[in-house]
This record gives C-alpha cells, structure tokens and sequence, in this order.
C-alpha cells in the first residue's frame, strides 16, 4: 500500500502512515493490562484515545482491539470500525 487513498480518506486526520504496520494484520479483542508497573496505558494507533484500566468513559476506553503476535499497537473500537475493511485486518475468535 503506497498511500493512504488507498486506505480511506486522504484528508482523515487519523491516517498517519498506519498502513506500513497495520495492513493485513490479525488482531483480538481485549481488556487493556500491562505486566509493567511502570506502563499504565497505551493509545489508540489512530486516534490517540487512551486505552487503559482506568477509563474514564470520556474518549478512554479498558478494551480495544490490539495486534496478536505482539500486543503492541492498540486500537479503539470506533477506529476499528471506521478502518476494518480497508486495512484487512482479521480478528480472532474470543
């Protein structure tokens, strides 16, 4: 994928060169945690809402869907639904 017309909206805001770490990715649906003390939340790849324990209901969330082999790019369910279909991503079953 070249560029992000060929994920969706040129002029979205939340596109940001996602496409070269997120395309075809398989992802699961999960509570955030952390084994690091010292990480206590992470953000959603596209949007930057806070995902993390303690979430607030105002734009944080405690789950999202979040990369399988390294649990290390998390993304909010609005930006899943927005995103799903242009960036191929499979979801595991829970």
């Amino acid at each position: 994928m070249s560029n992000t017309e060929d994920v969706g909206e040129a002029n979205d805001w939340r596109l940001m060169g996602q496409e070269t770490f997120l395309r075809e990715r398989v992802l699961r649906l999960a509570k955030w945690s952390s084994e690091d003390e010292s990480w206590d939340h992470d953000h959603c790849q596209f949007c930057t809402a806070k995902i993390w324990s303690r979430a607030s209901g105002d734009g944080e969330f405690s789950s999202g869907y979040v990369t399988h082999d390294d649990d290390e790019h998390w993304i909010c369910q609005g930006c899943f639904d927005d995103f799903k279909d242009a960036f191929g991503w499979t979801v595991l079953p829970r």
